[in-house]
């Protein structure tokens, strides 16, 4: 099998970062120069070009919604997207959440051209699954999809739905390739919370699809939660992929970093803990193993440690890994 070699970044934001396109065209200069198969984003790309309705409920209206309904930021977010949309190599999008936040999920589609909210698509050998895990369960139990901010009120989130999962059963047992799985969200119950509430059903999806005994599924790859972190969960590697641009904290270690003219135009940047480089990952697949190429940045100070954030670990980085199939089963290299 030839080998496959993709860049992949998640939660530019464009809607918090004041250099958003700096960082989208150093990844996207980067992936030319190595000539990868494709490109493709995790999510949280950017908010729609027109900013004004959300369902979300007053109270829990949170911080970064709030400003981003007061104030839009001078950059040209079209132009932006536009930049990503038309590179020369073929290039991919995920659902994030926030792509939801003022909008439906239909207009978030047209936005970044996607062809559905989910779908697949083949490459050297290799089938790639992109799944939309932006539902929410309402309080009569009903899994519902995000629109314009409806999924804040609703904690119990996030899930795929029926028809997805039985459509990702189908597209798996039609192709014998090995698979790559895509999402916004972690598809599996991270111990710090955020994880697929569902999982036990996808889980049985993914044991039951198997090439002499072990899964066809060989990744699944997100984003969201802006760490960089991965797991080996029933012999695949759950992987998920660090922002490009921040760790967002909120509130309680609001600082100021910038100029007084770029705080003000963009607000939420203080809410964050932001990159000084853009960080993302050139992930090579072959039939021994799994190879992800990271970037090291720094932390713009104040850093965490400065602030004395000691709520989870967080790293202006994403390392590089190397994990070999050993008799089938996913080692990673001592």
């Amino acid at each position: 099998m030839t080998p496959l070699t993709f860049g992949l970044f998640s939660d530019l934001h464009l809607d918090i970062m004041q250099d958003g396109q700096r960082r989208l065209a150093l990844f996207l200069r980067d992936c030319q120069k190595r000539n990868v198969d494709f490109v493709i984003t995790a999510g949280d790309f950017t908010y729609p070009q027109v900013i004004g309705r959300c369902l979300c409920s007053e109270k829990n209206l949170p911080i970064n919604l709030k400003n981003a309904m007061t104030r839009t930021p001078p950059i040209s977010k079209m132009e932006i997207l536009d930049q990503y949309n038309s590179f020369s190599l073929p290039h991919y999008h995920v659902l994030g959440n926030h792509e939801m936040d003022f909008s439906s999920k239909e207009e978030a589609v047209r936005l970044l051209g996607m062809p559905s909210p989910y779908y697949d698509f083949h490459h050297k050998g290799w089938h790639l699954i992109v799944l939309d895990a932006n539902h929410y369960q309402d309080q009569e139990g009903r899994i519902r999809g995000y629109s314009y901010g409806n999924y804040i009120d609703f904690p119990d989130s996030p899930y795929l739905d029926e028809e997805q999962l039985s459509w990702l059963l189908h597209v798996l047992k039609a192709s014998p390739e090995p698979a790559v799985i895509f999402s916004h969200q972690p598809l599996y119950p991270r111990r710090q919370g955020g994880g697929l509430r569902n999982y036990d059903e996808f889980y049985k999806i993914l044991s039951s699809v198997t090439d002499h005994g072990f899964p066809r599924v060989k990744m699944c790859i997100y984003g969201h939660v802006h760490v960089d972190e991965y797991e080996i969960r029933d012999g695949i590697l759950h992987y998920c992929i660090n922002s490009i641009s921040n760790h967002w904290v909120g509130p309680g270690f609001a600082c100021q970093r910038f100029d007084q003219a770029t705080e003000e135009n963009f607000p939420n940047l203080r809410y964050t803990f932001p990159y000084r480089d853009p960080v993302y990952a050139i992930v090579t697949l072959t039939n021994e193993e799994i190879r992800i190429l990271g970037r090291q940045s720094r932390f713009i100070p104040p850093t965490p440690q400065e602030l004395h954030f000691r709520a989870h670990p967080v790293s202006p980085s994403v390392k590089n890994r190397r994990l070999r199939f050993n008799s089938g089963k996913l080692k990673e290299n001592s």
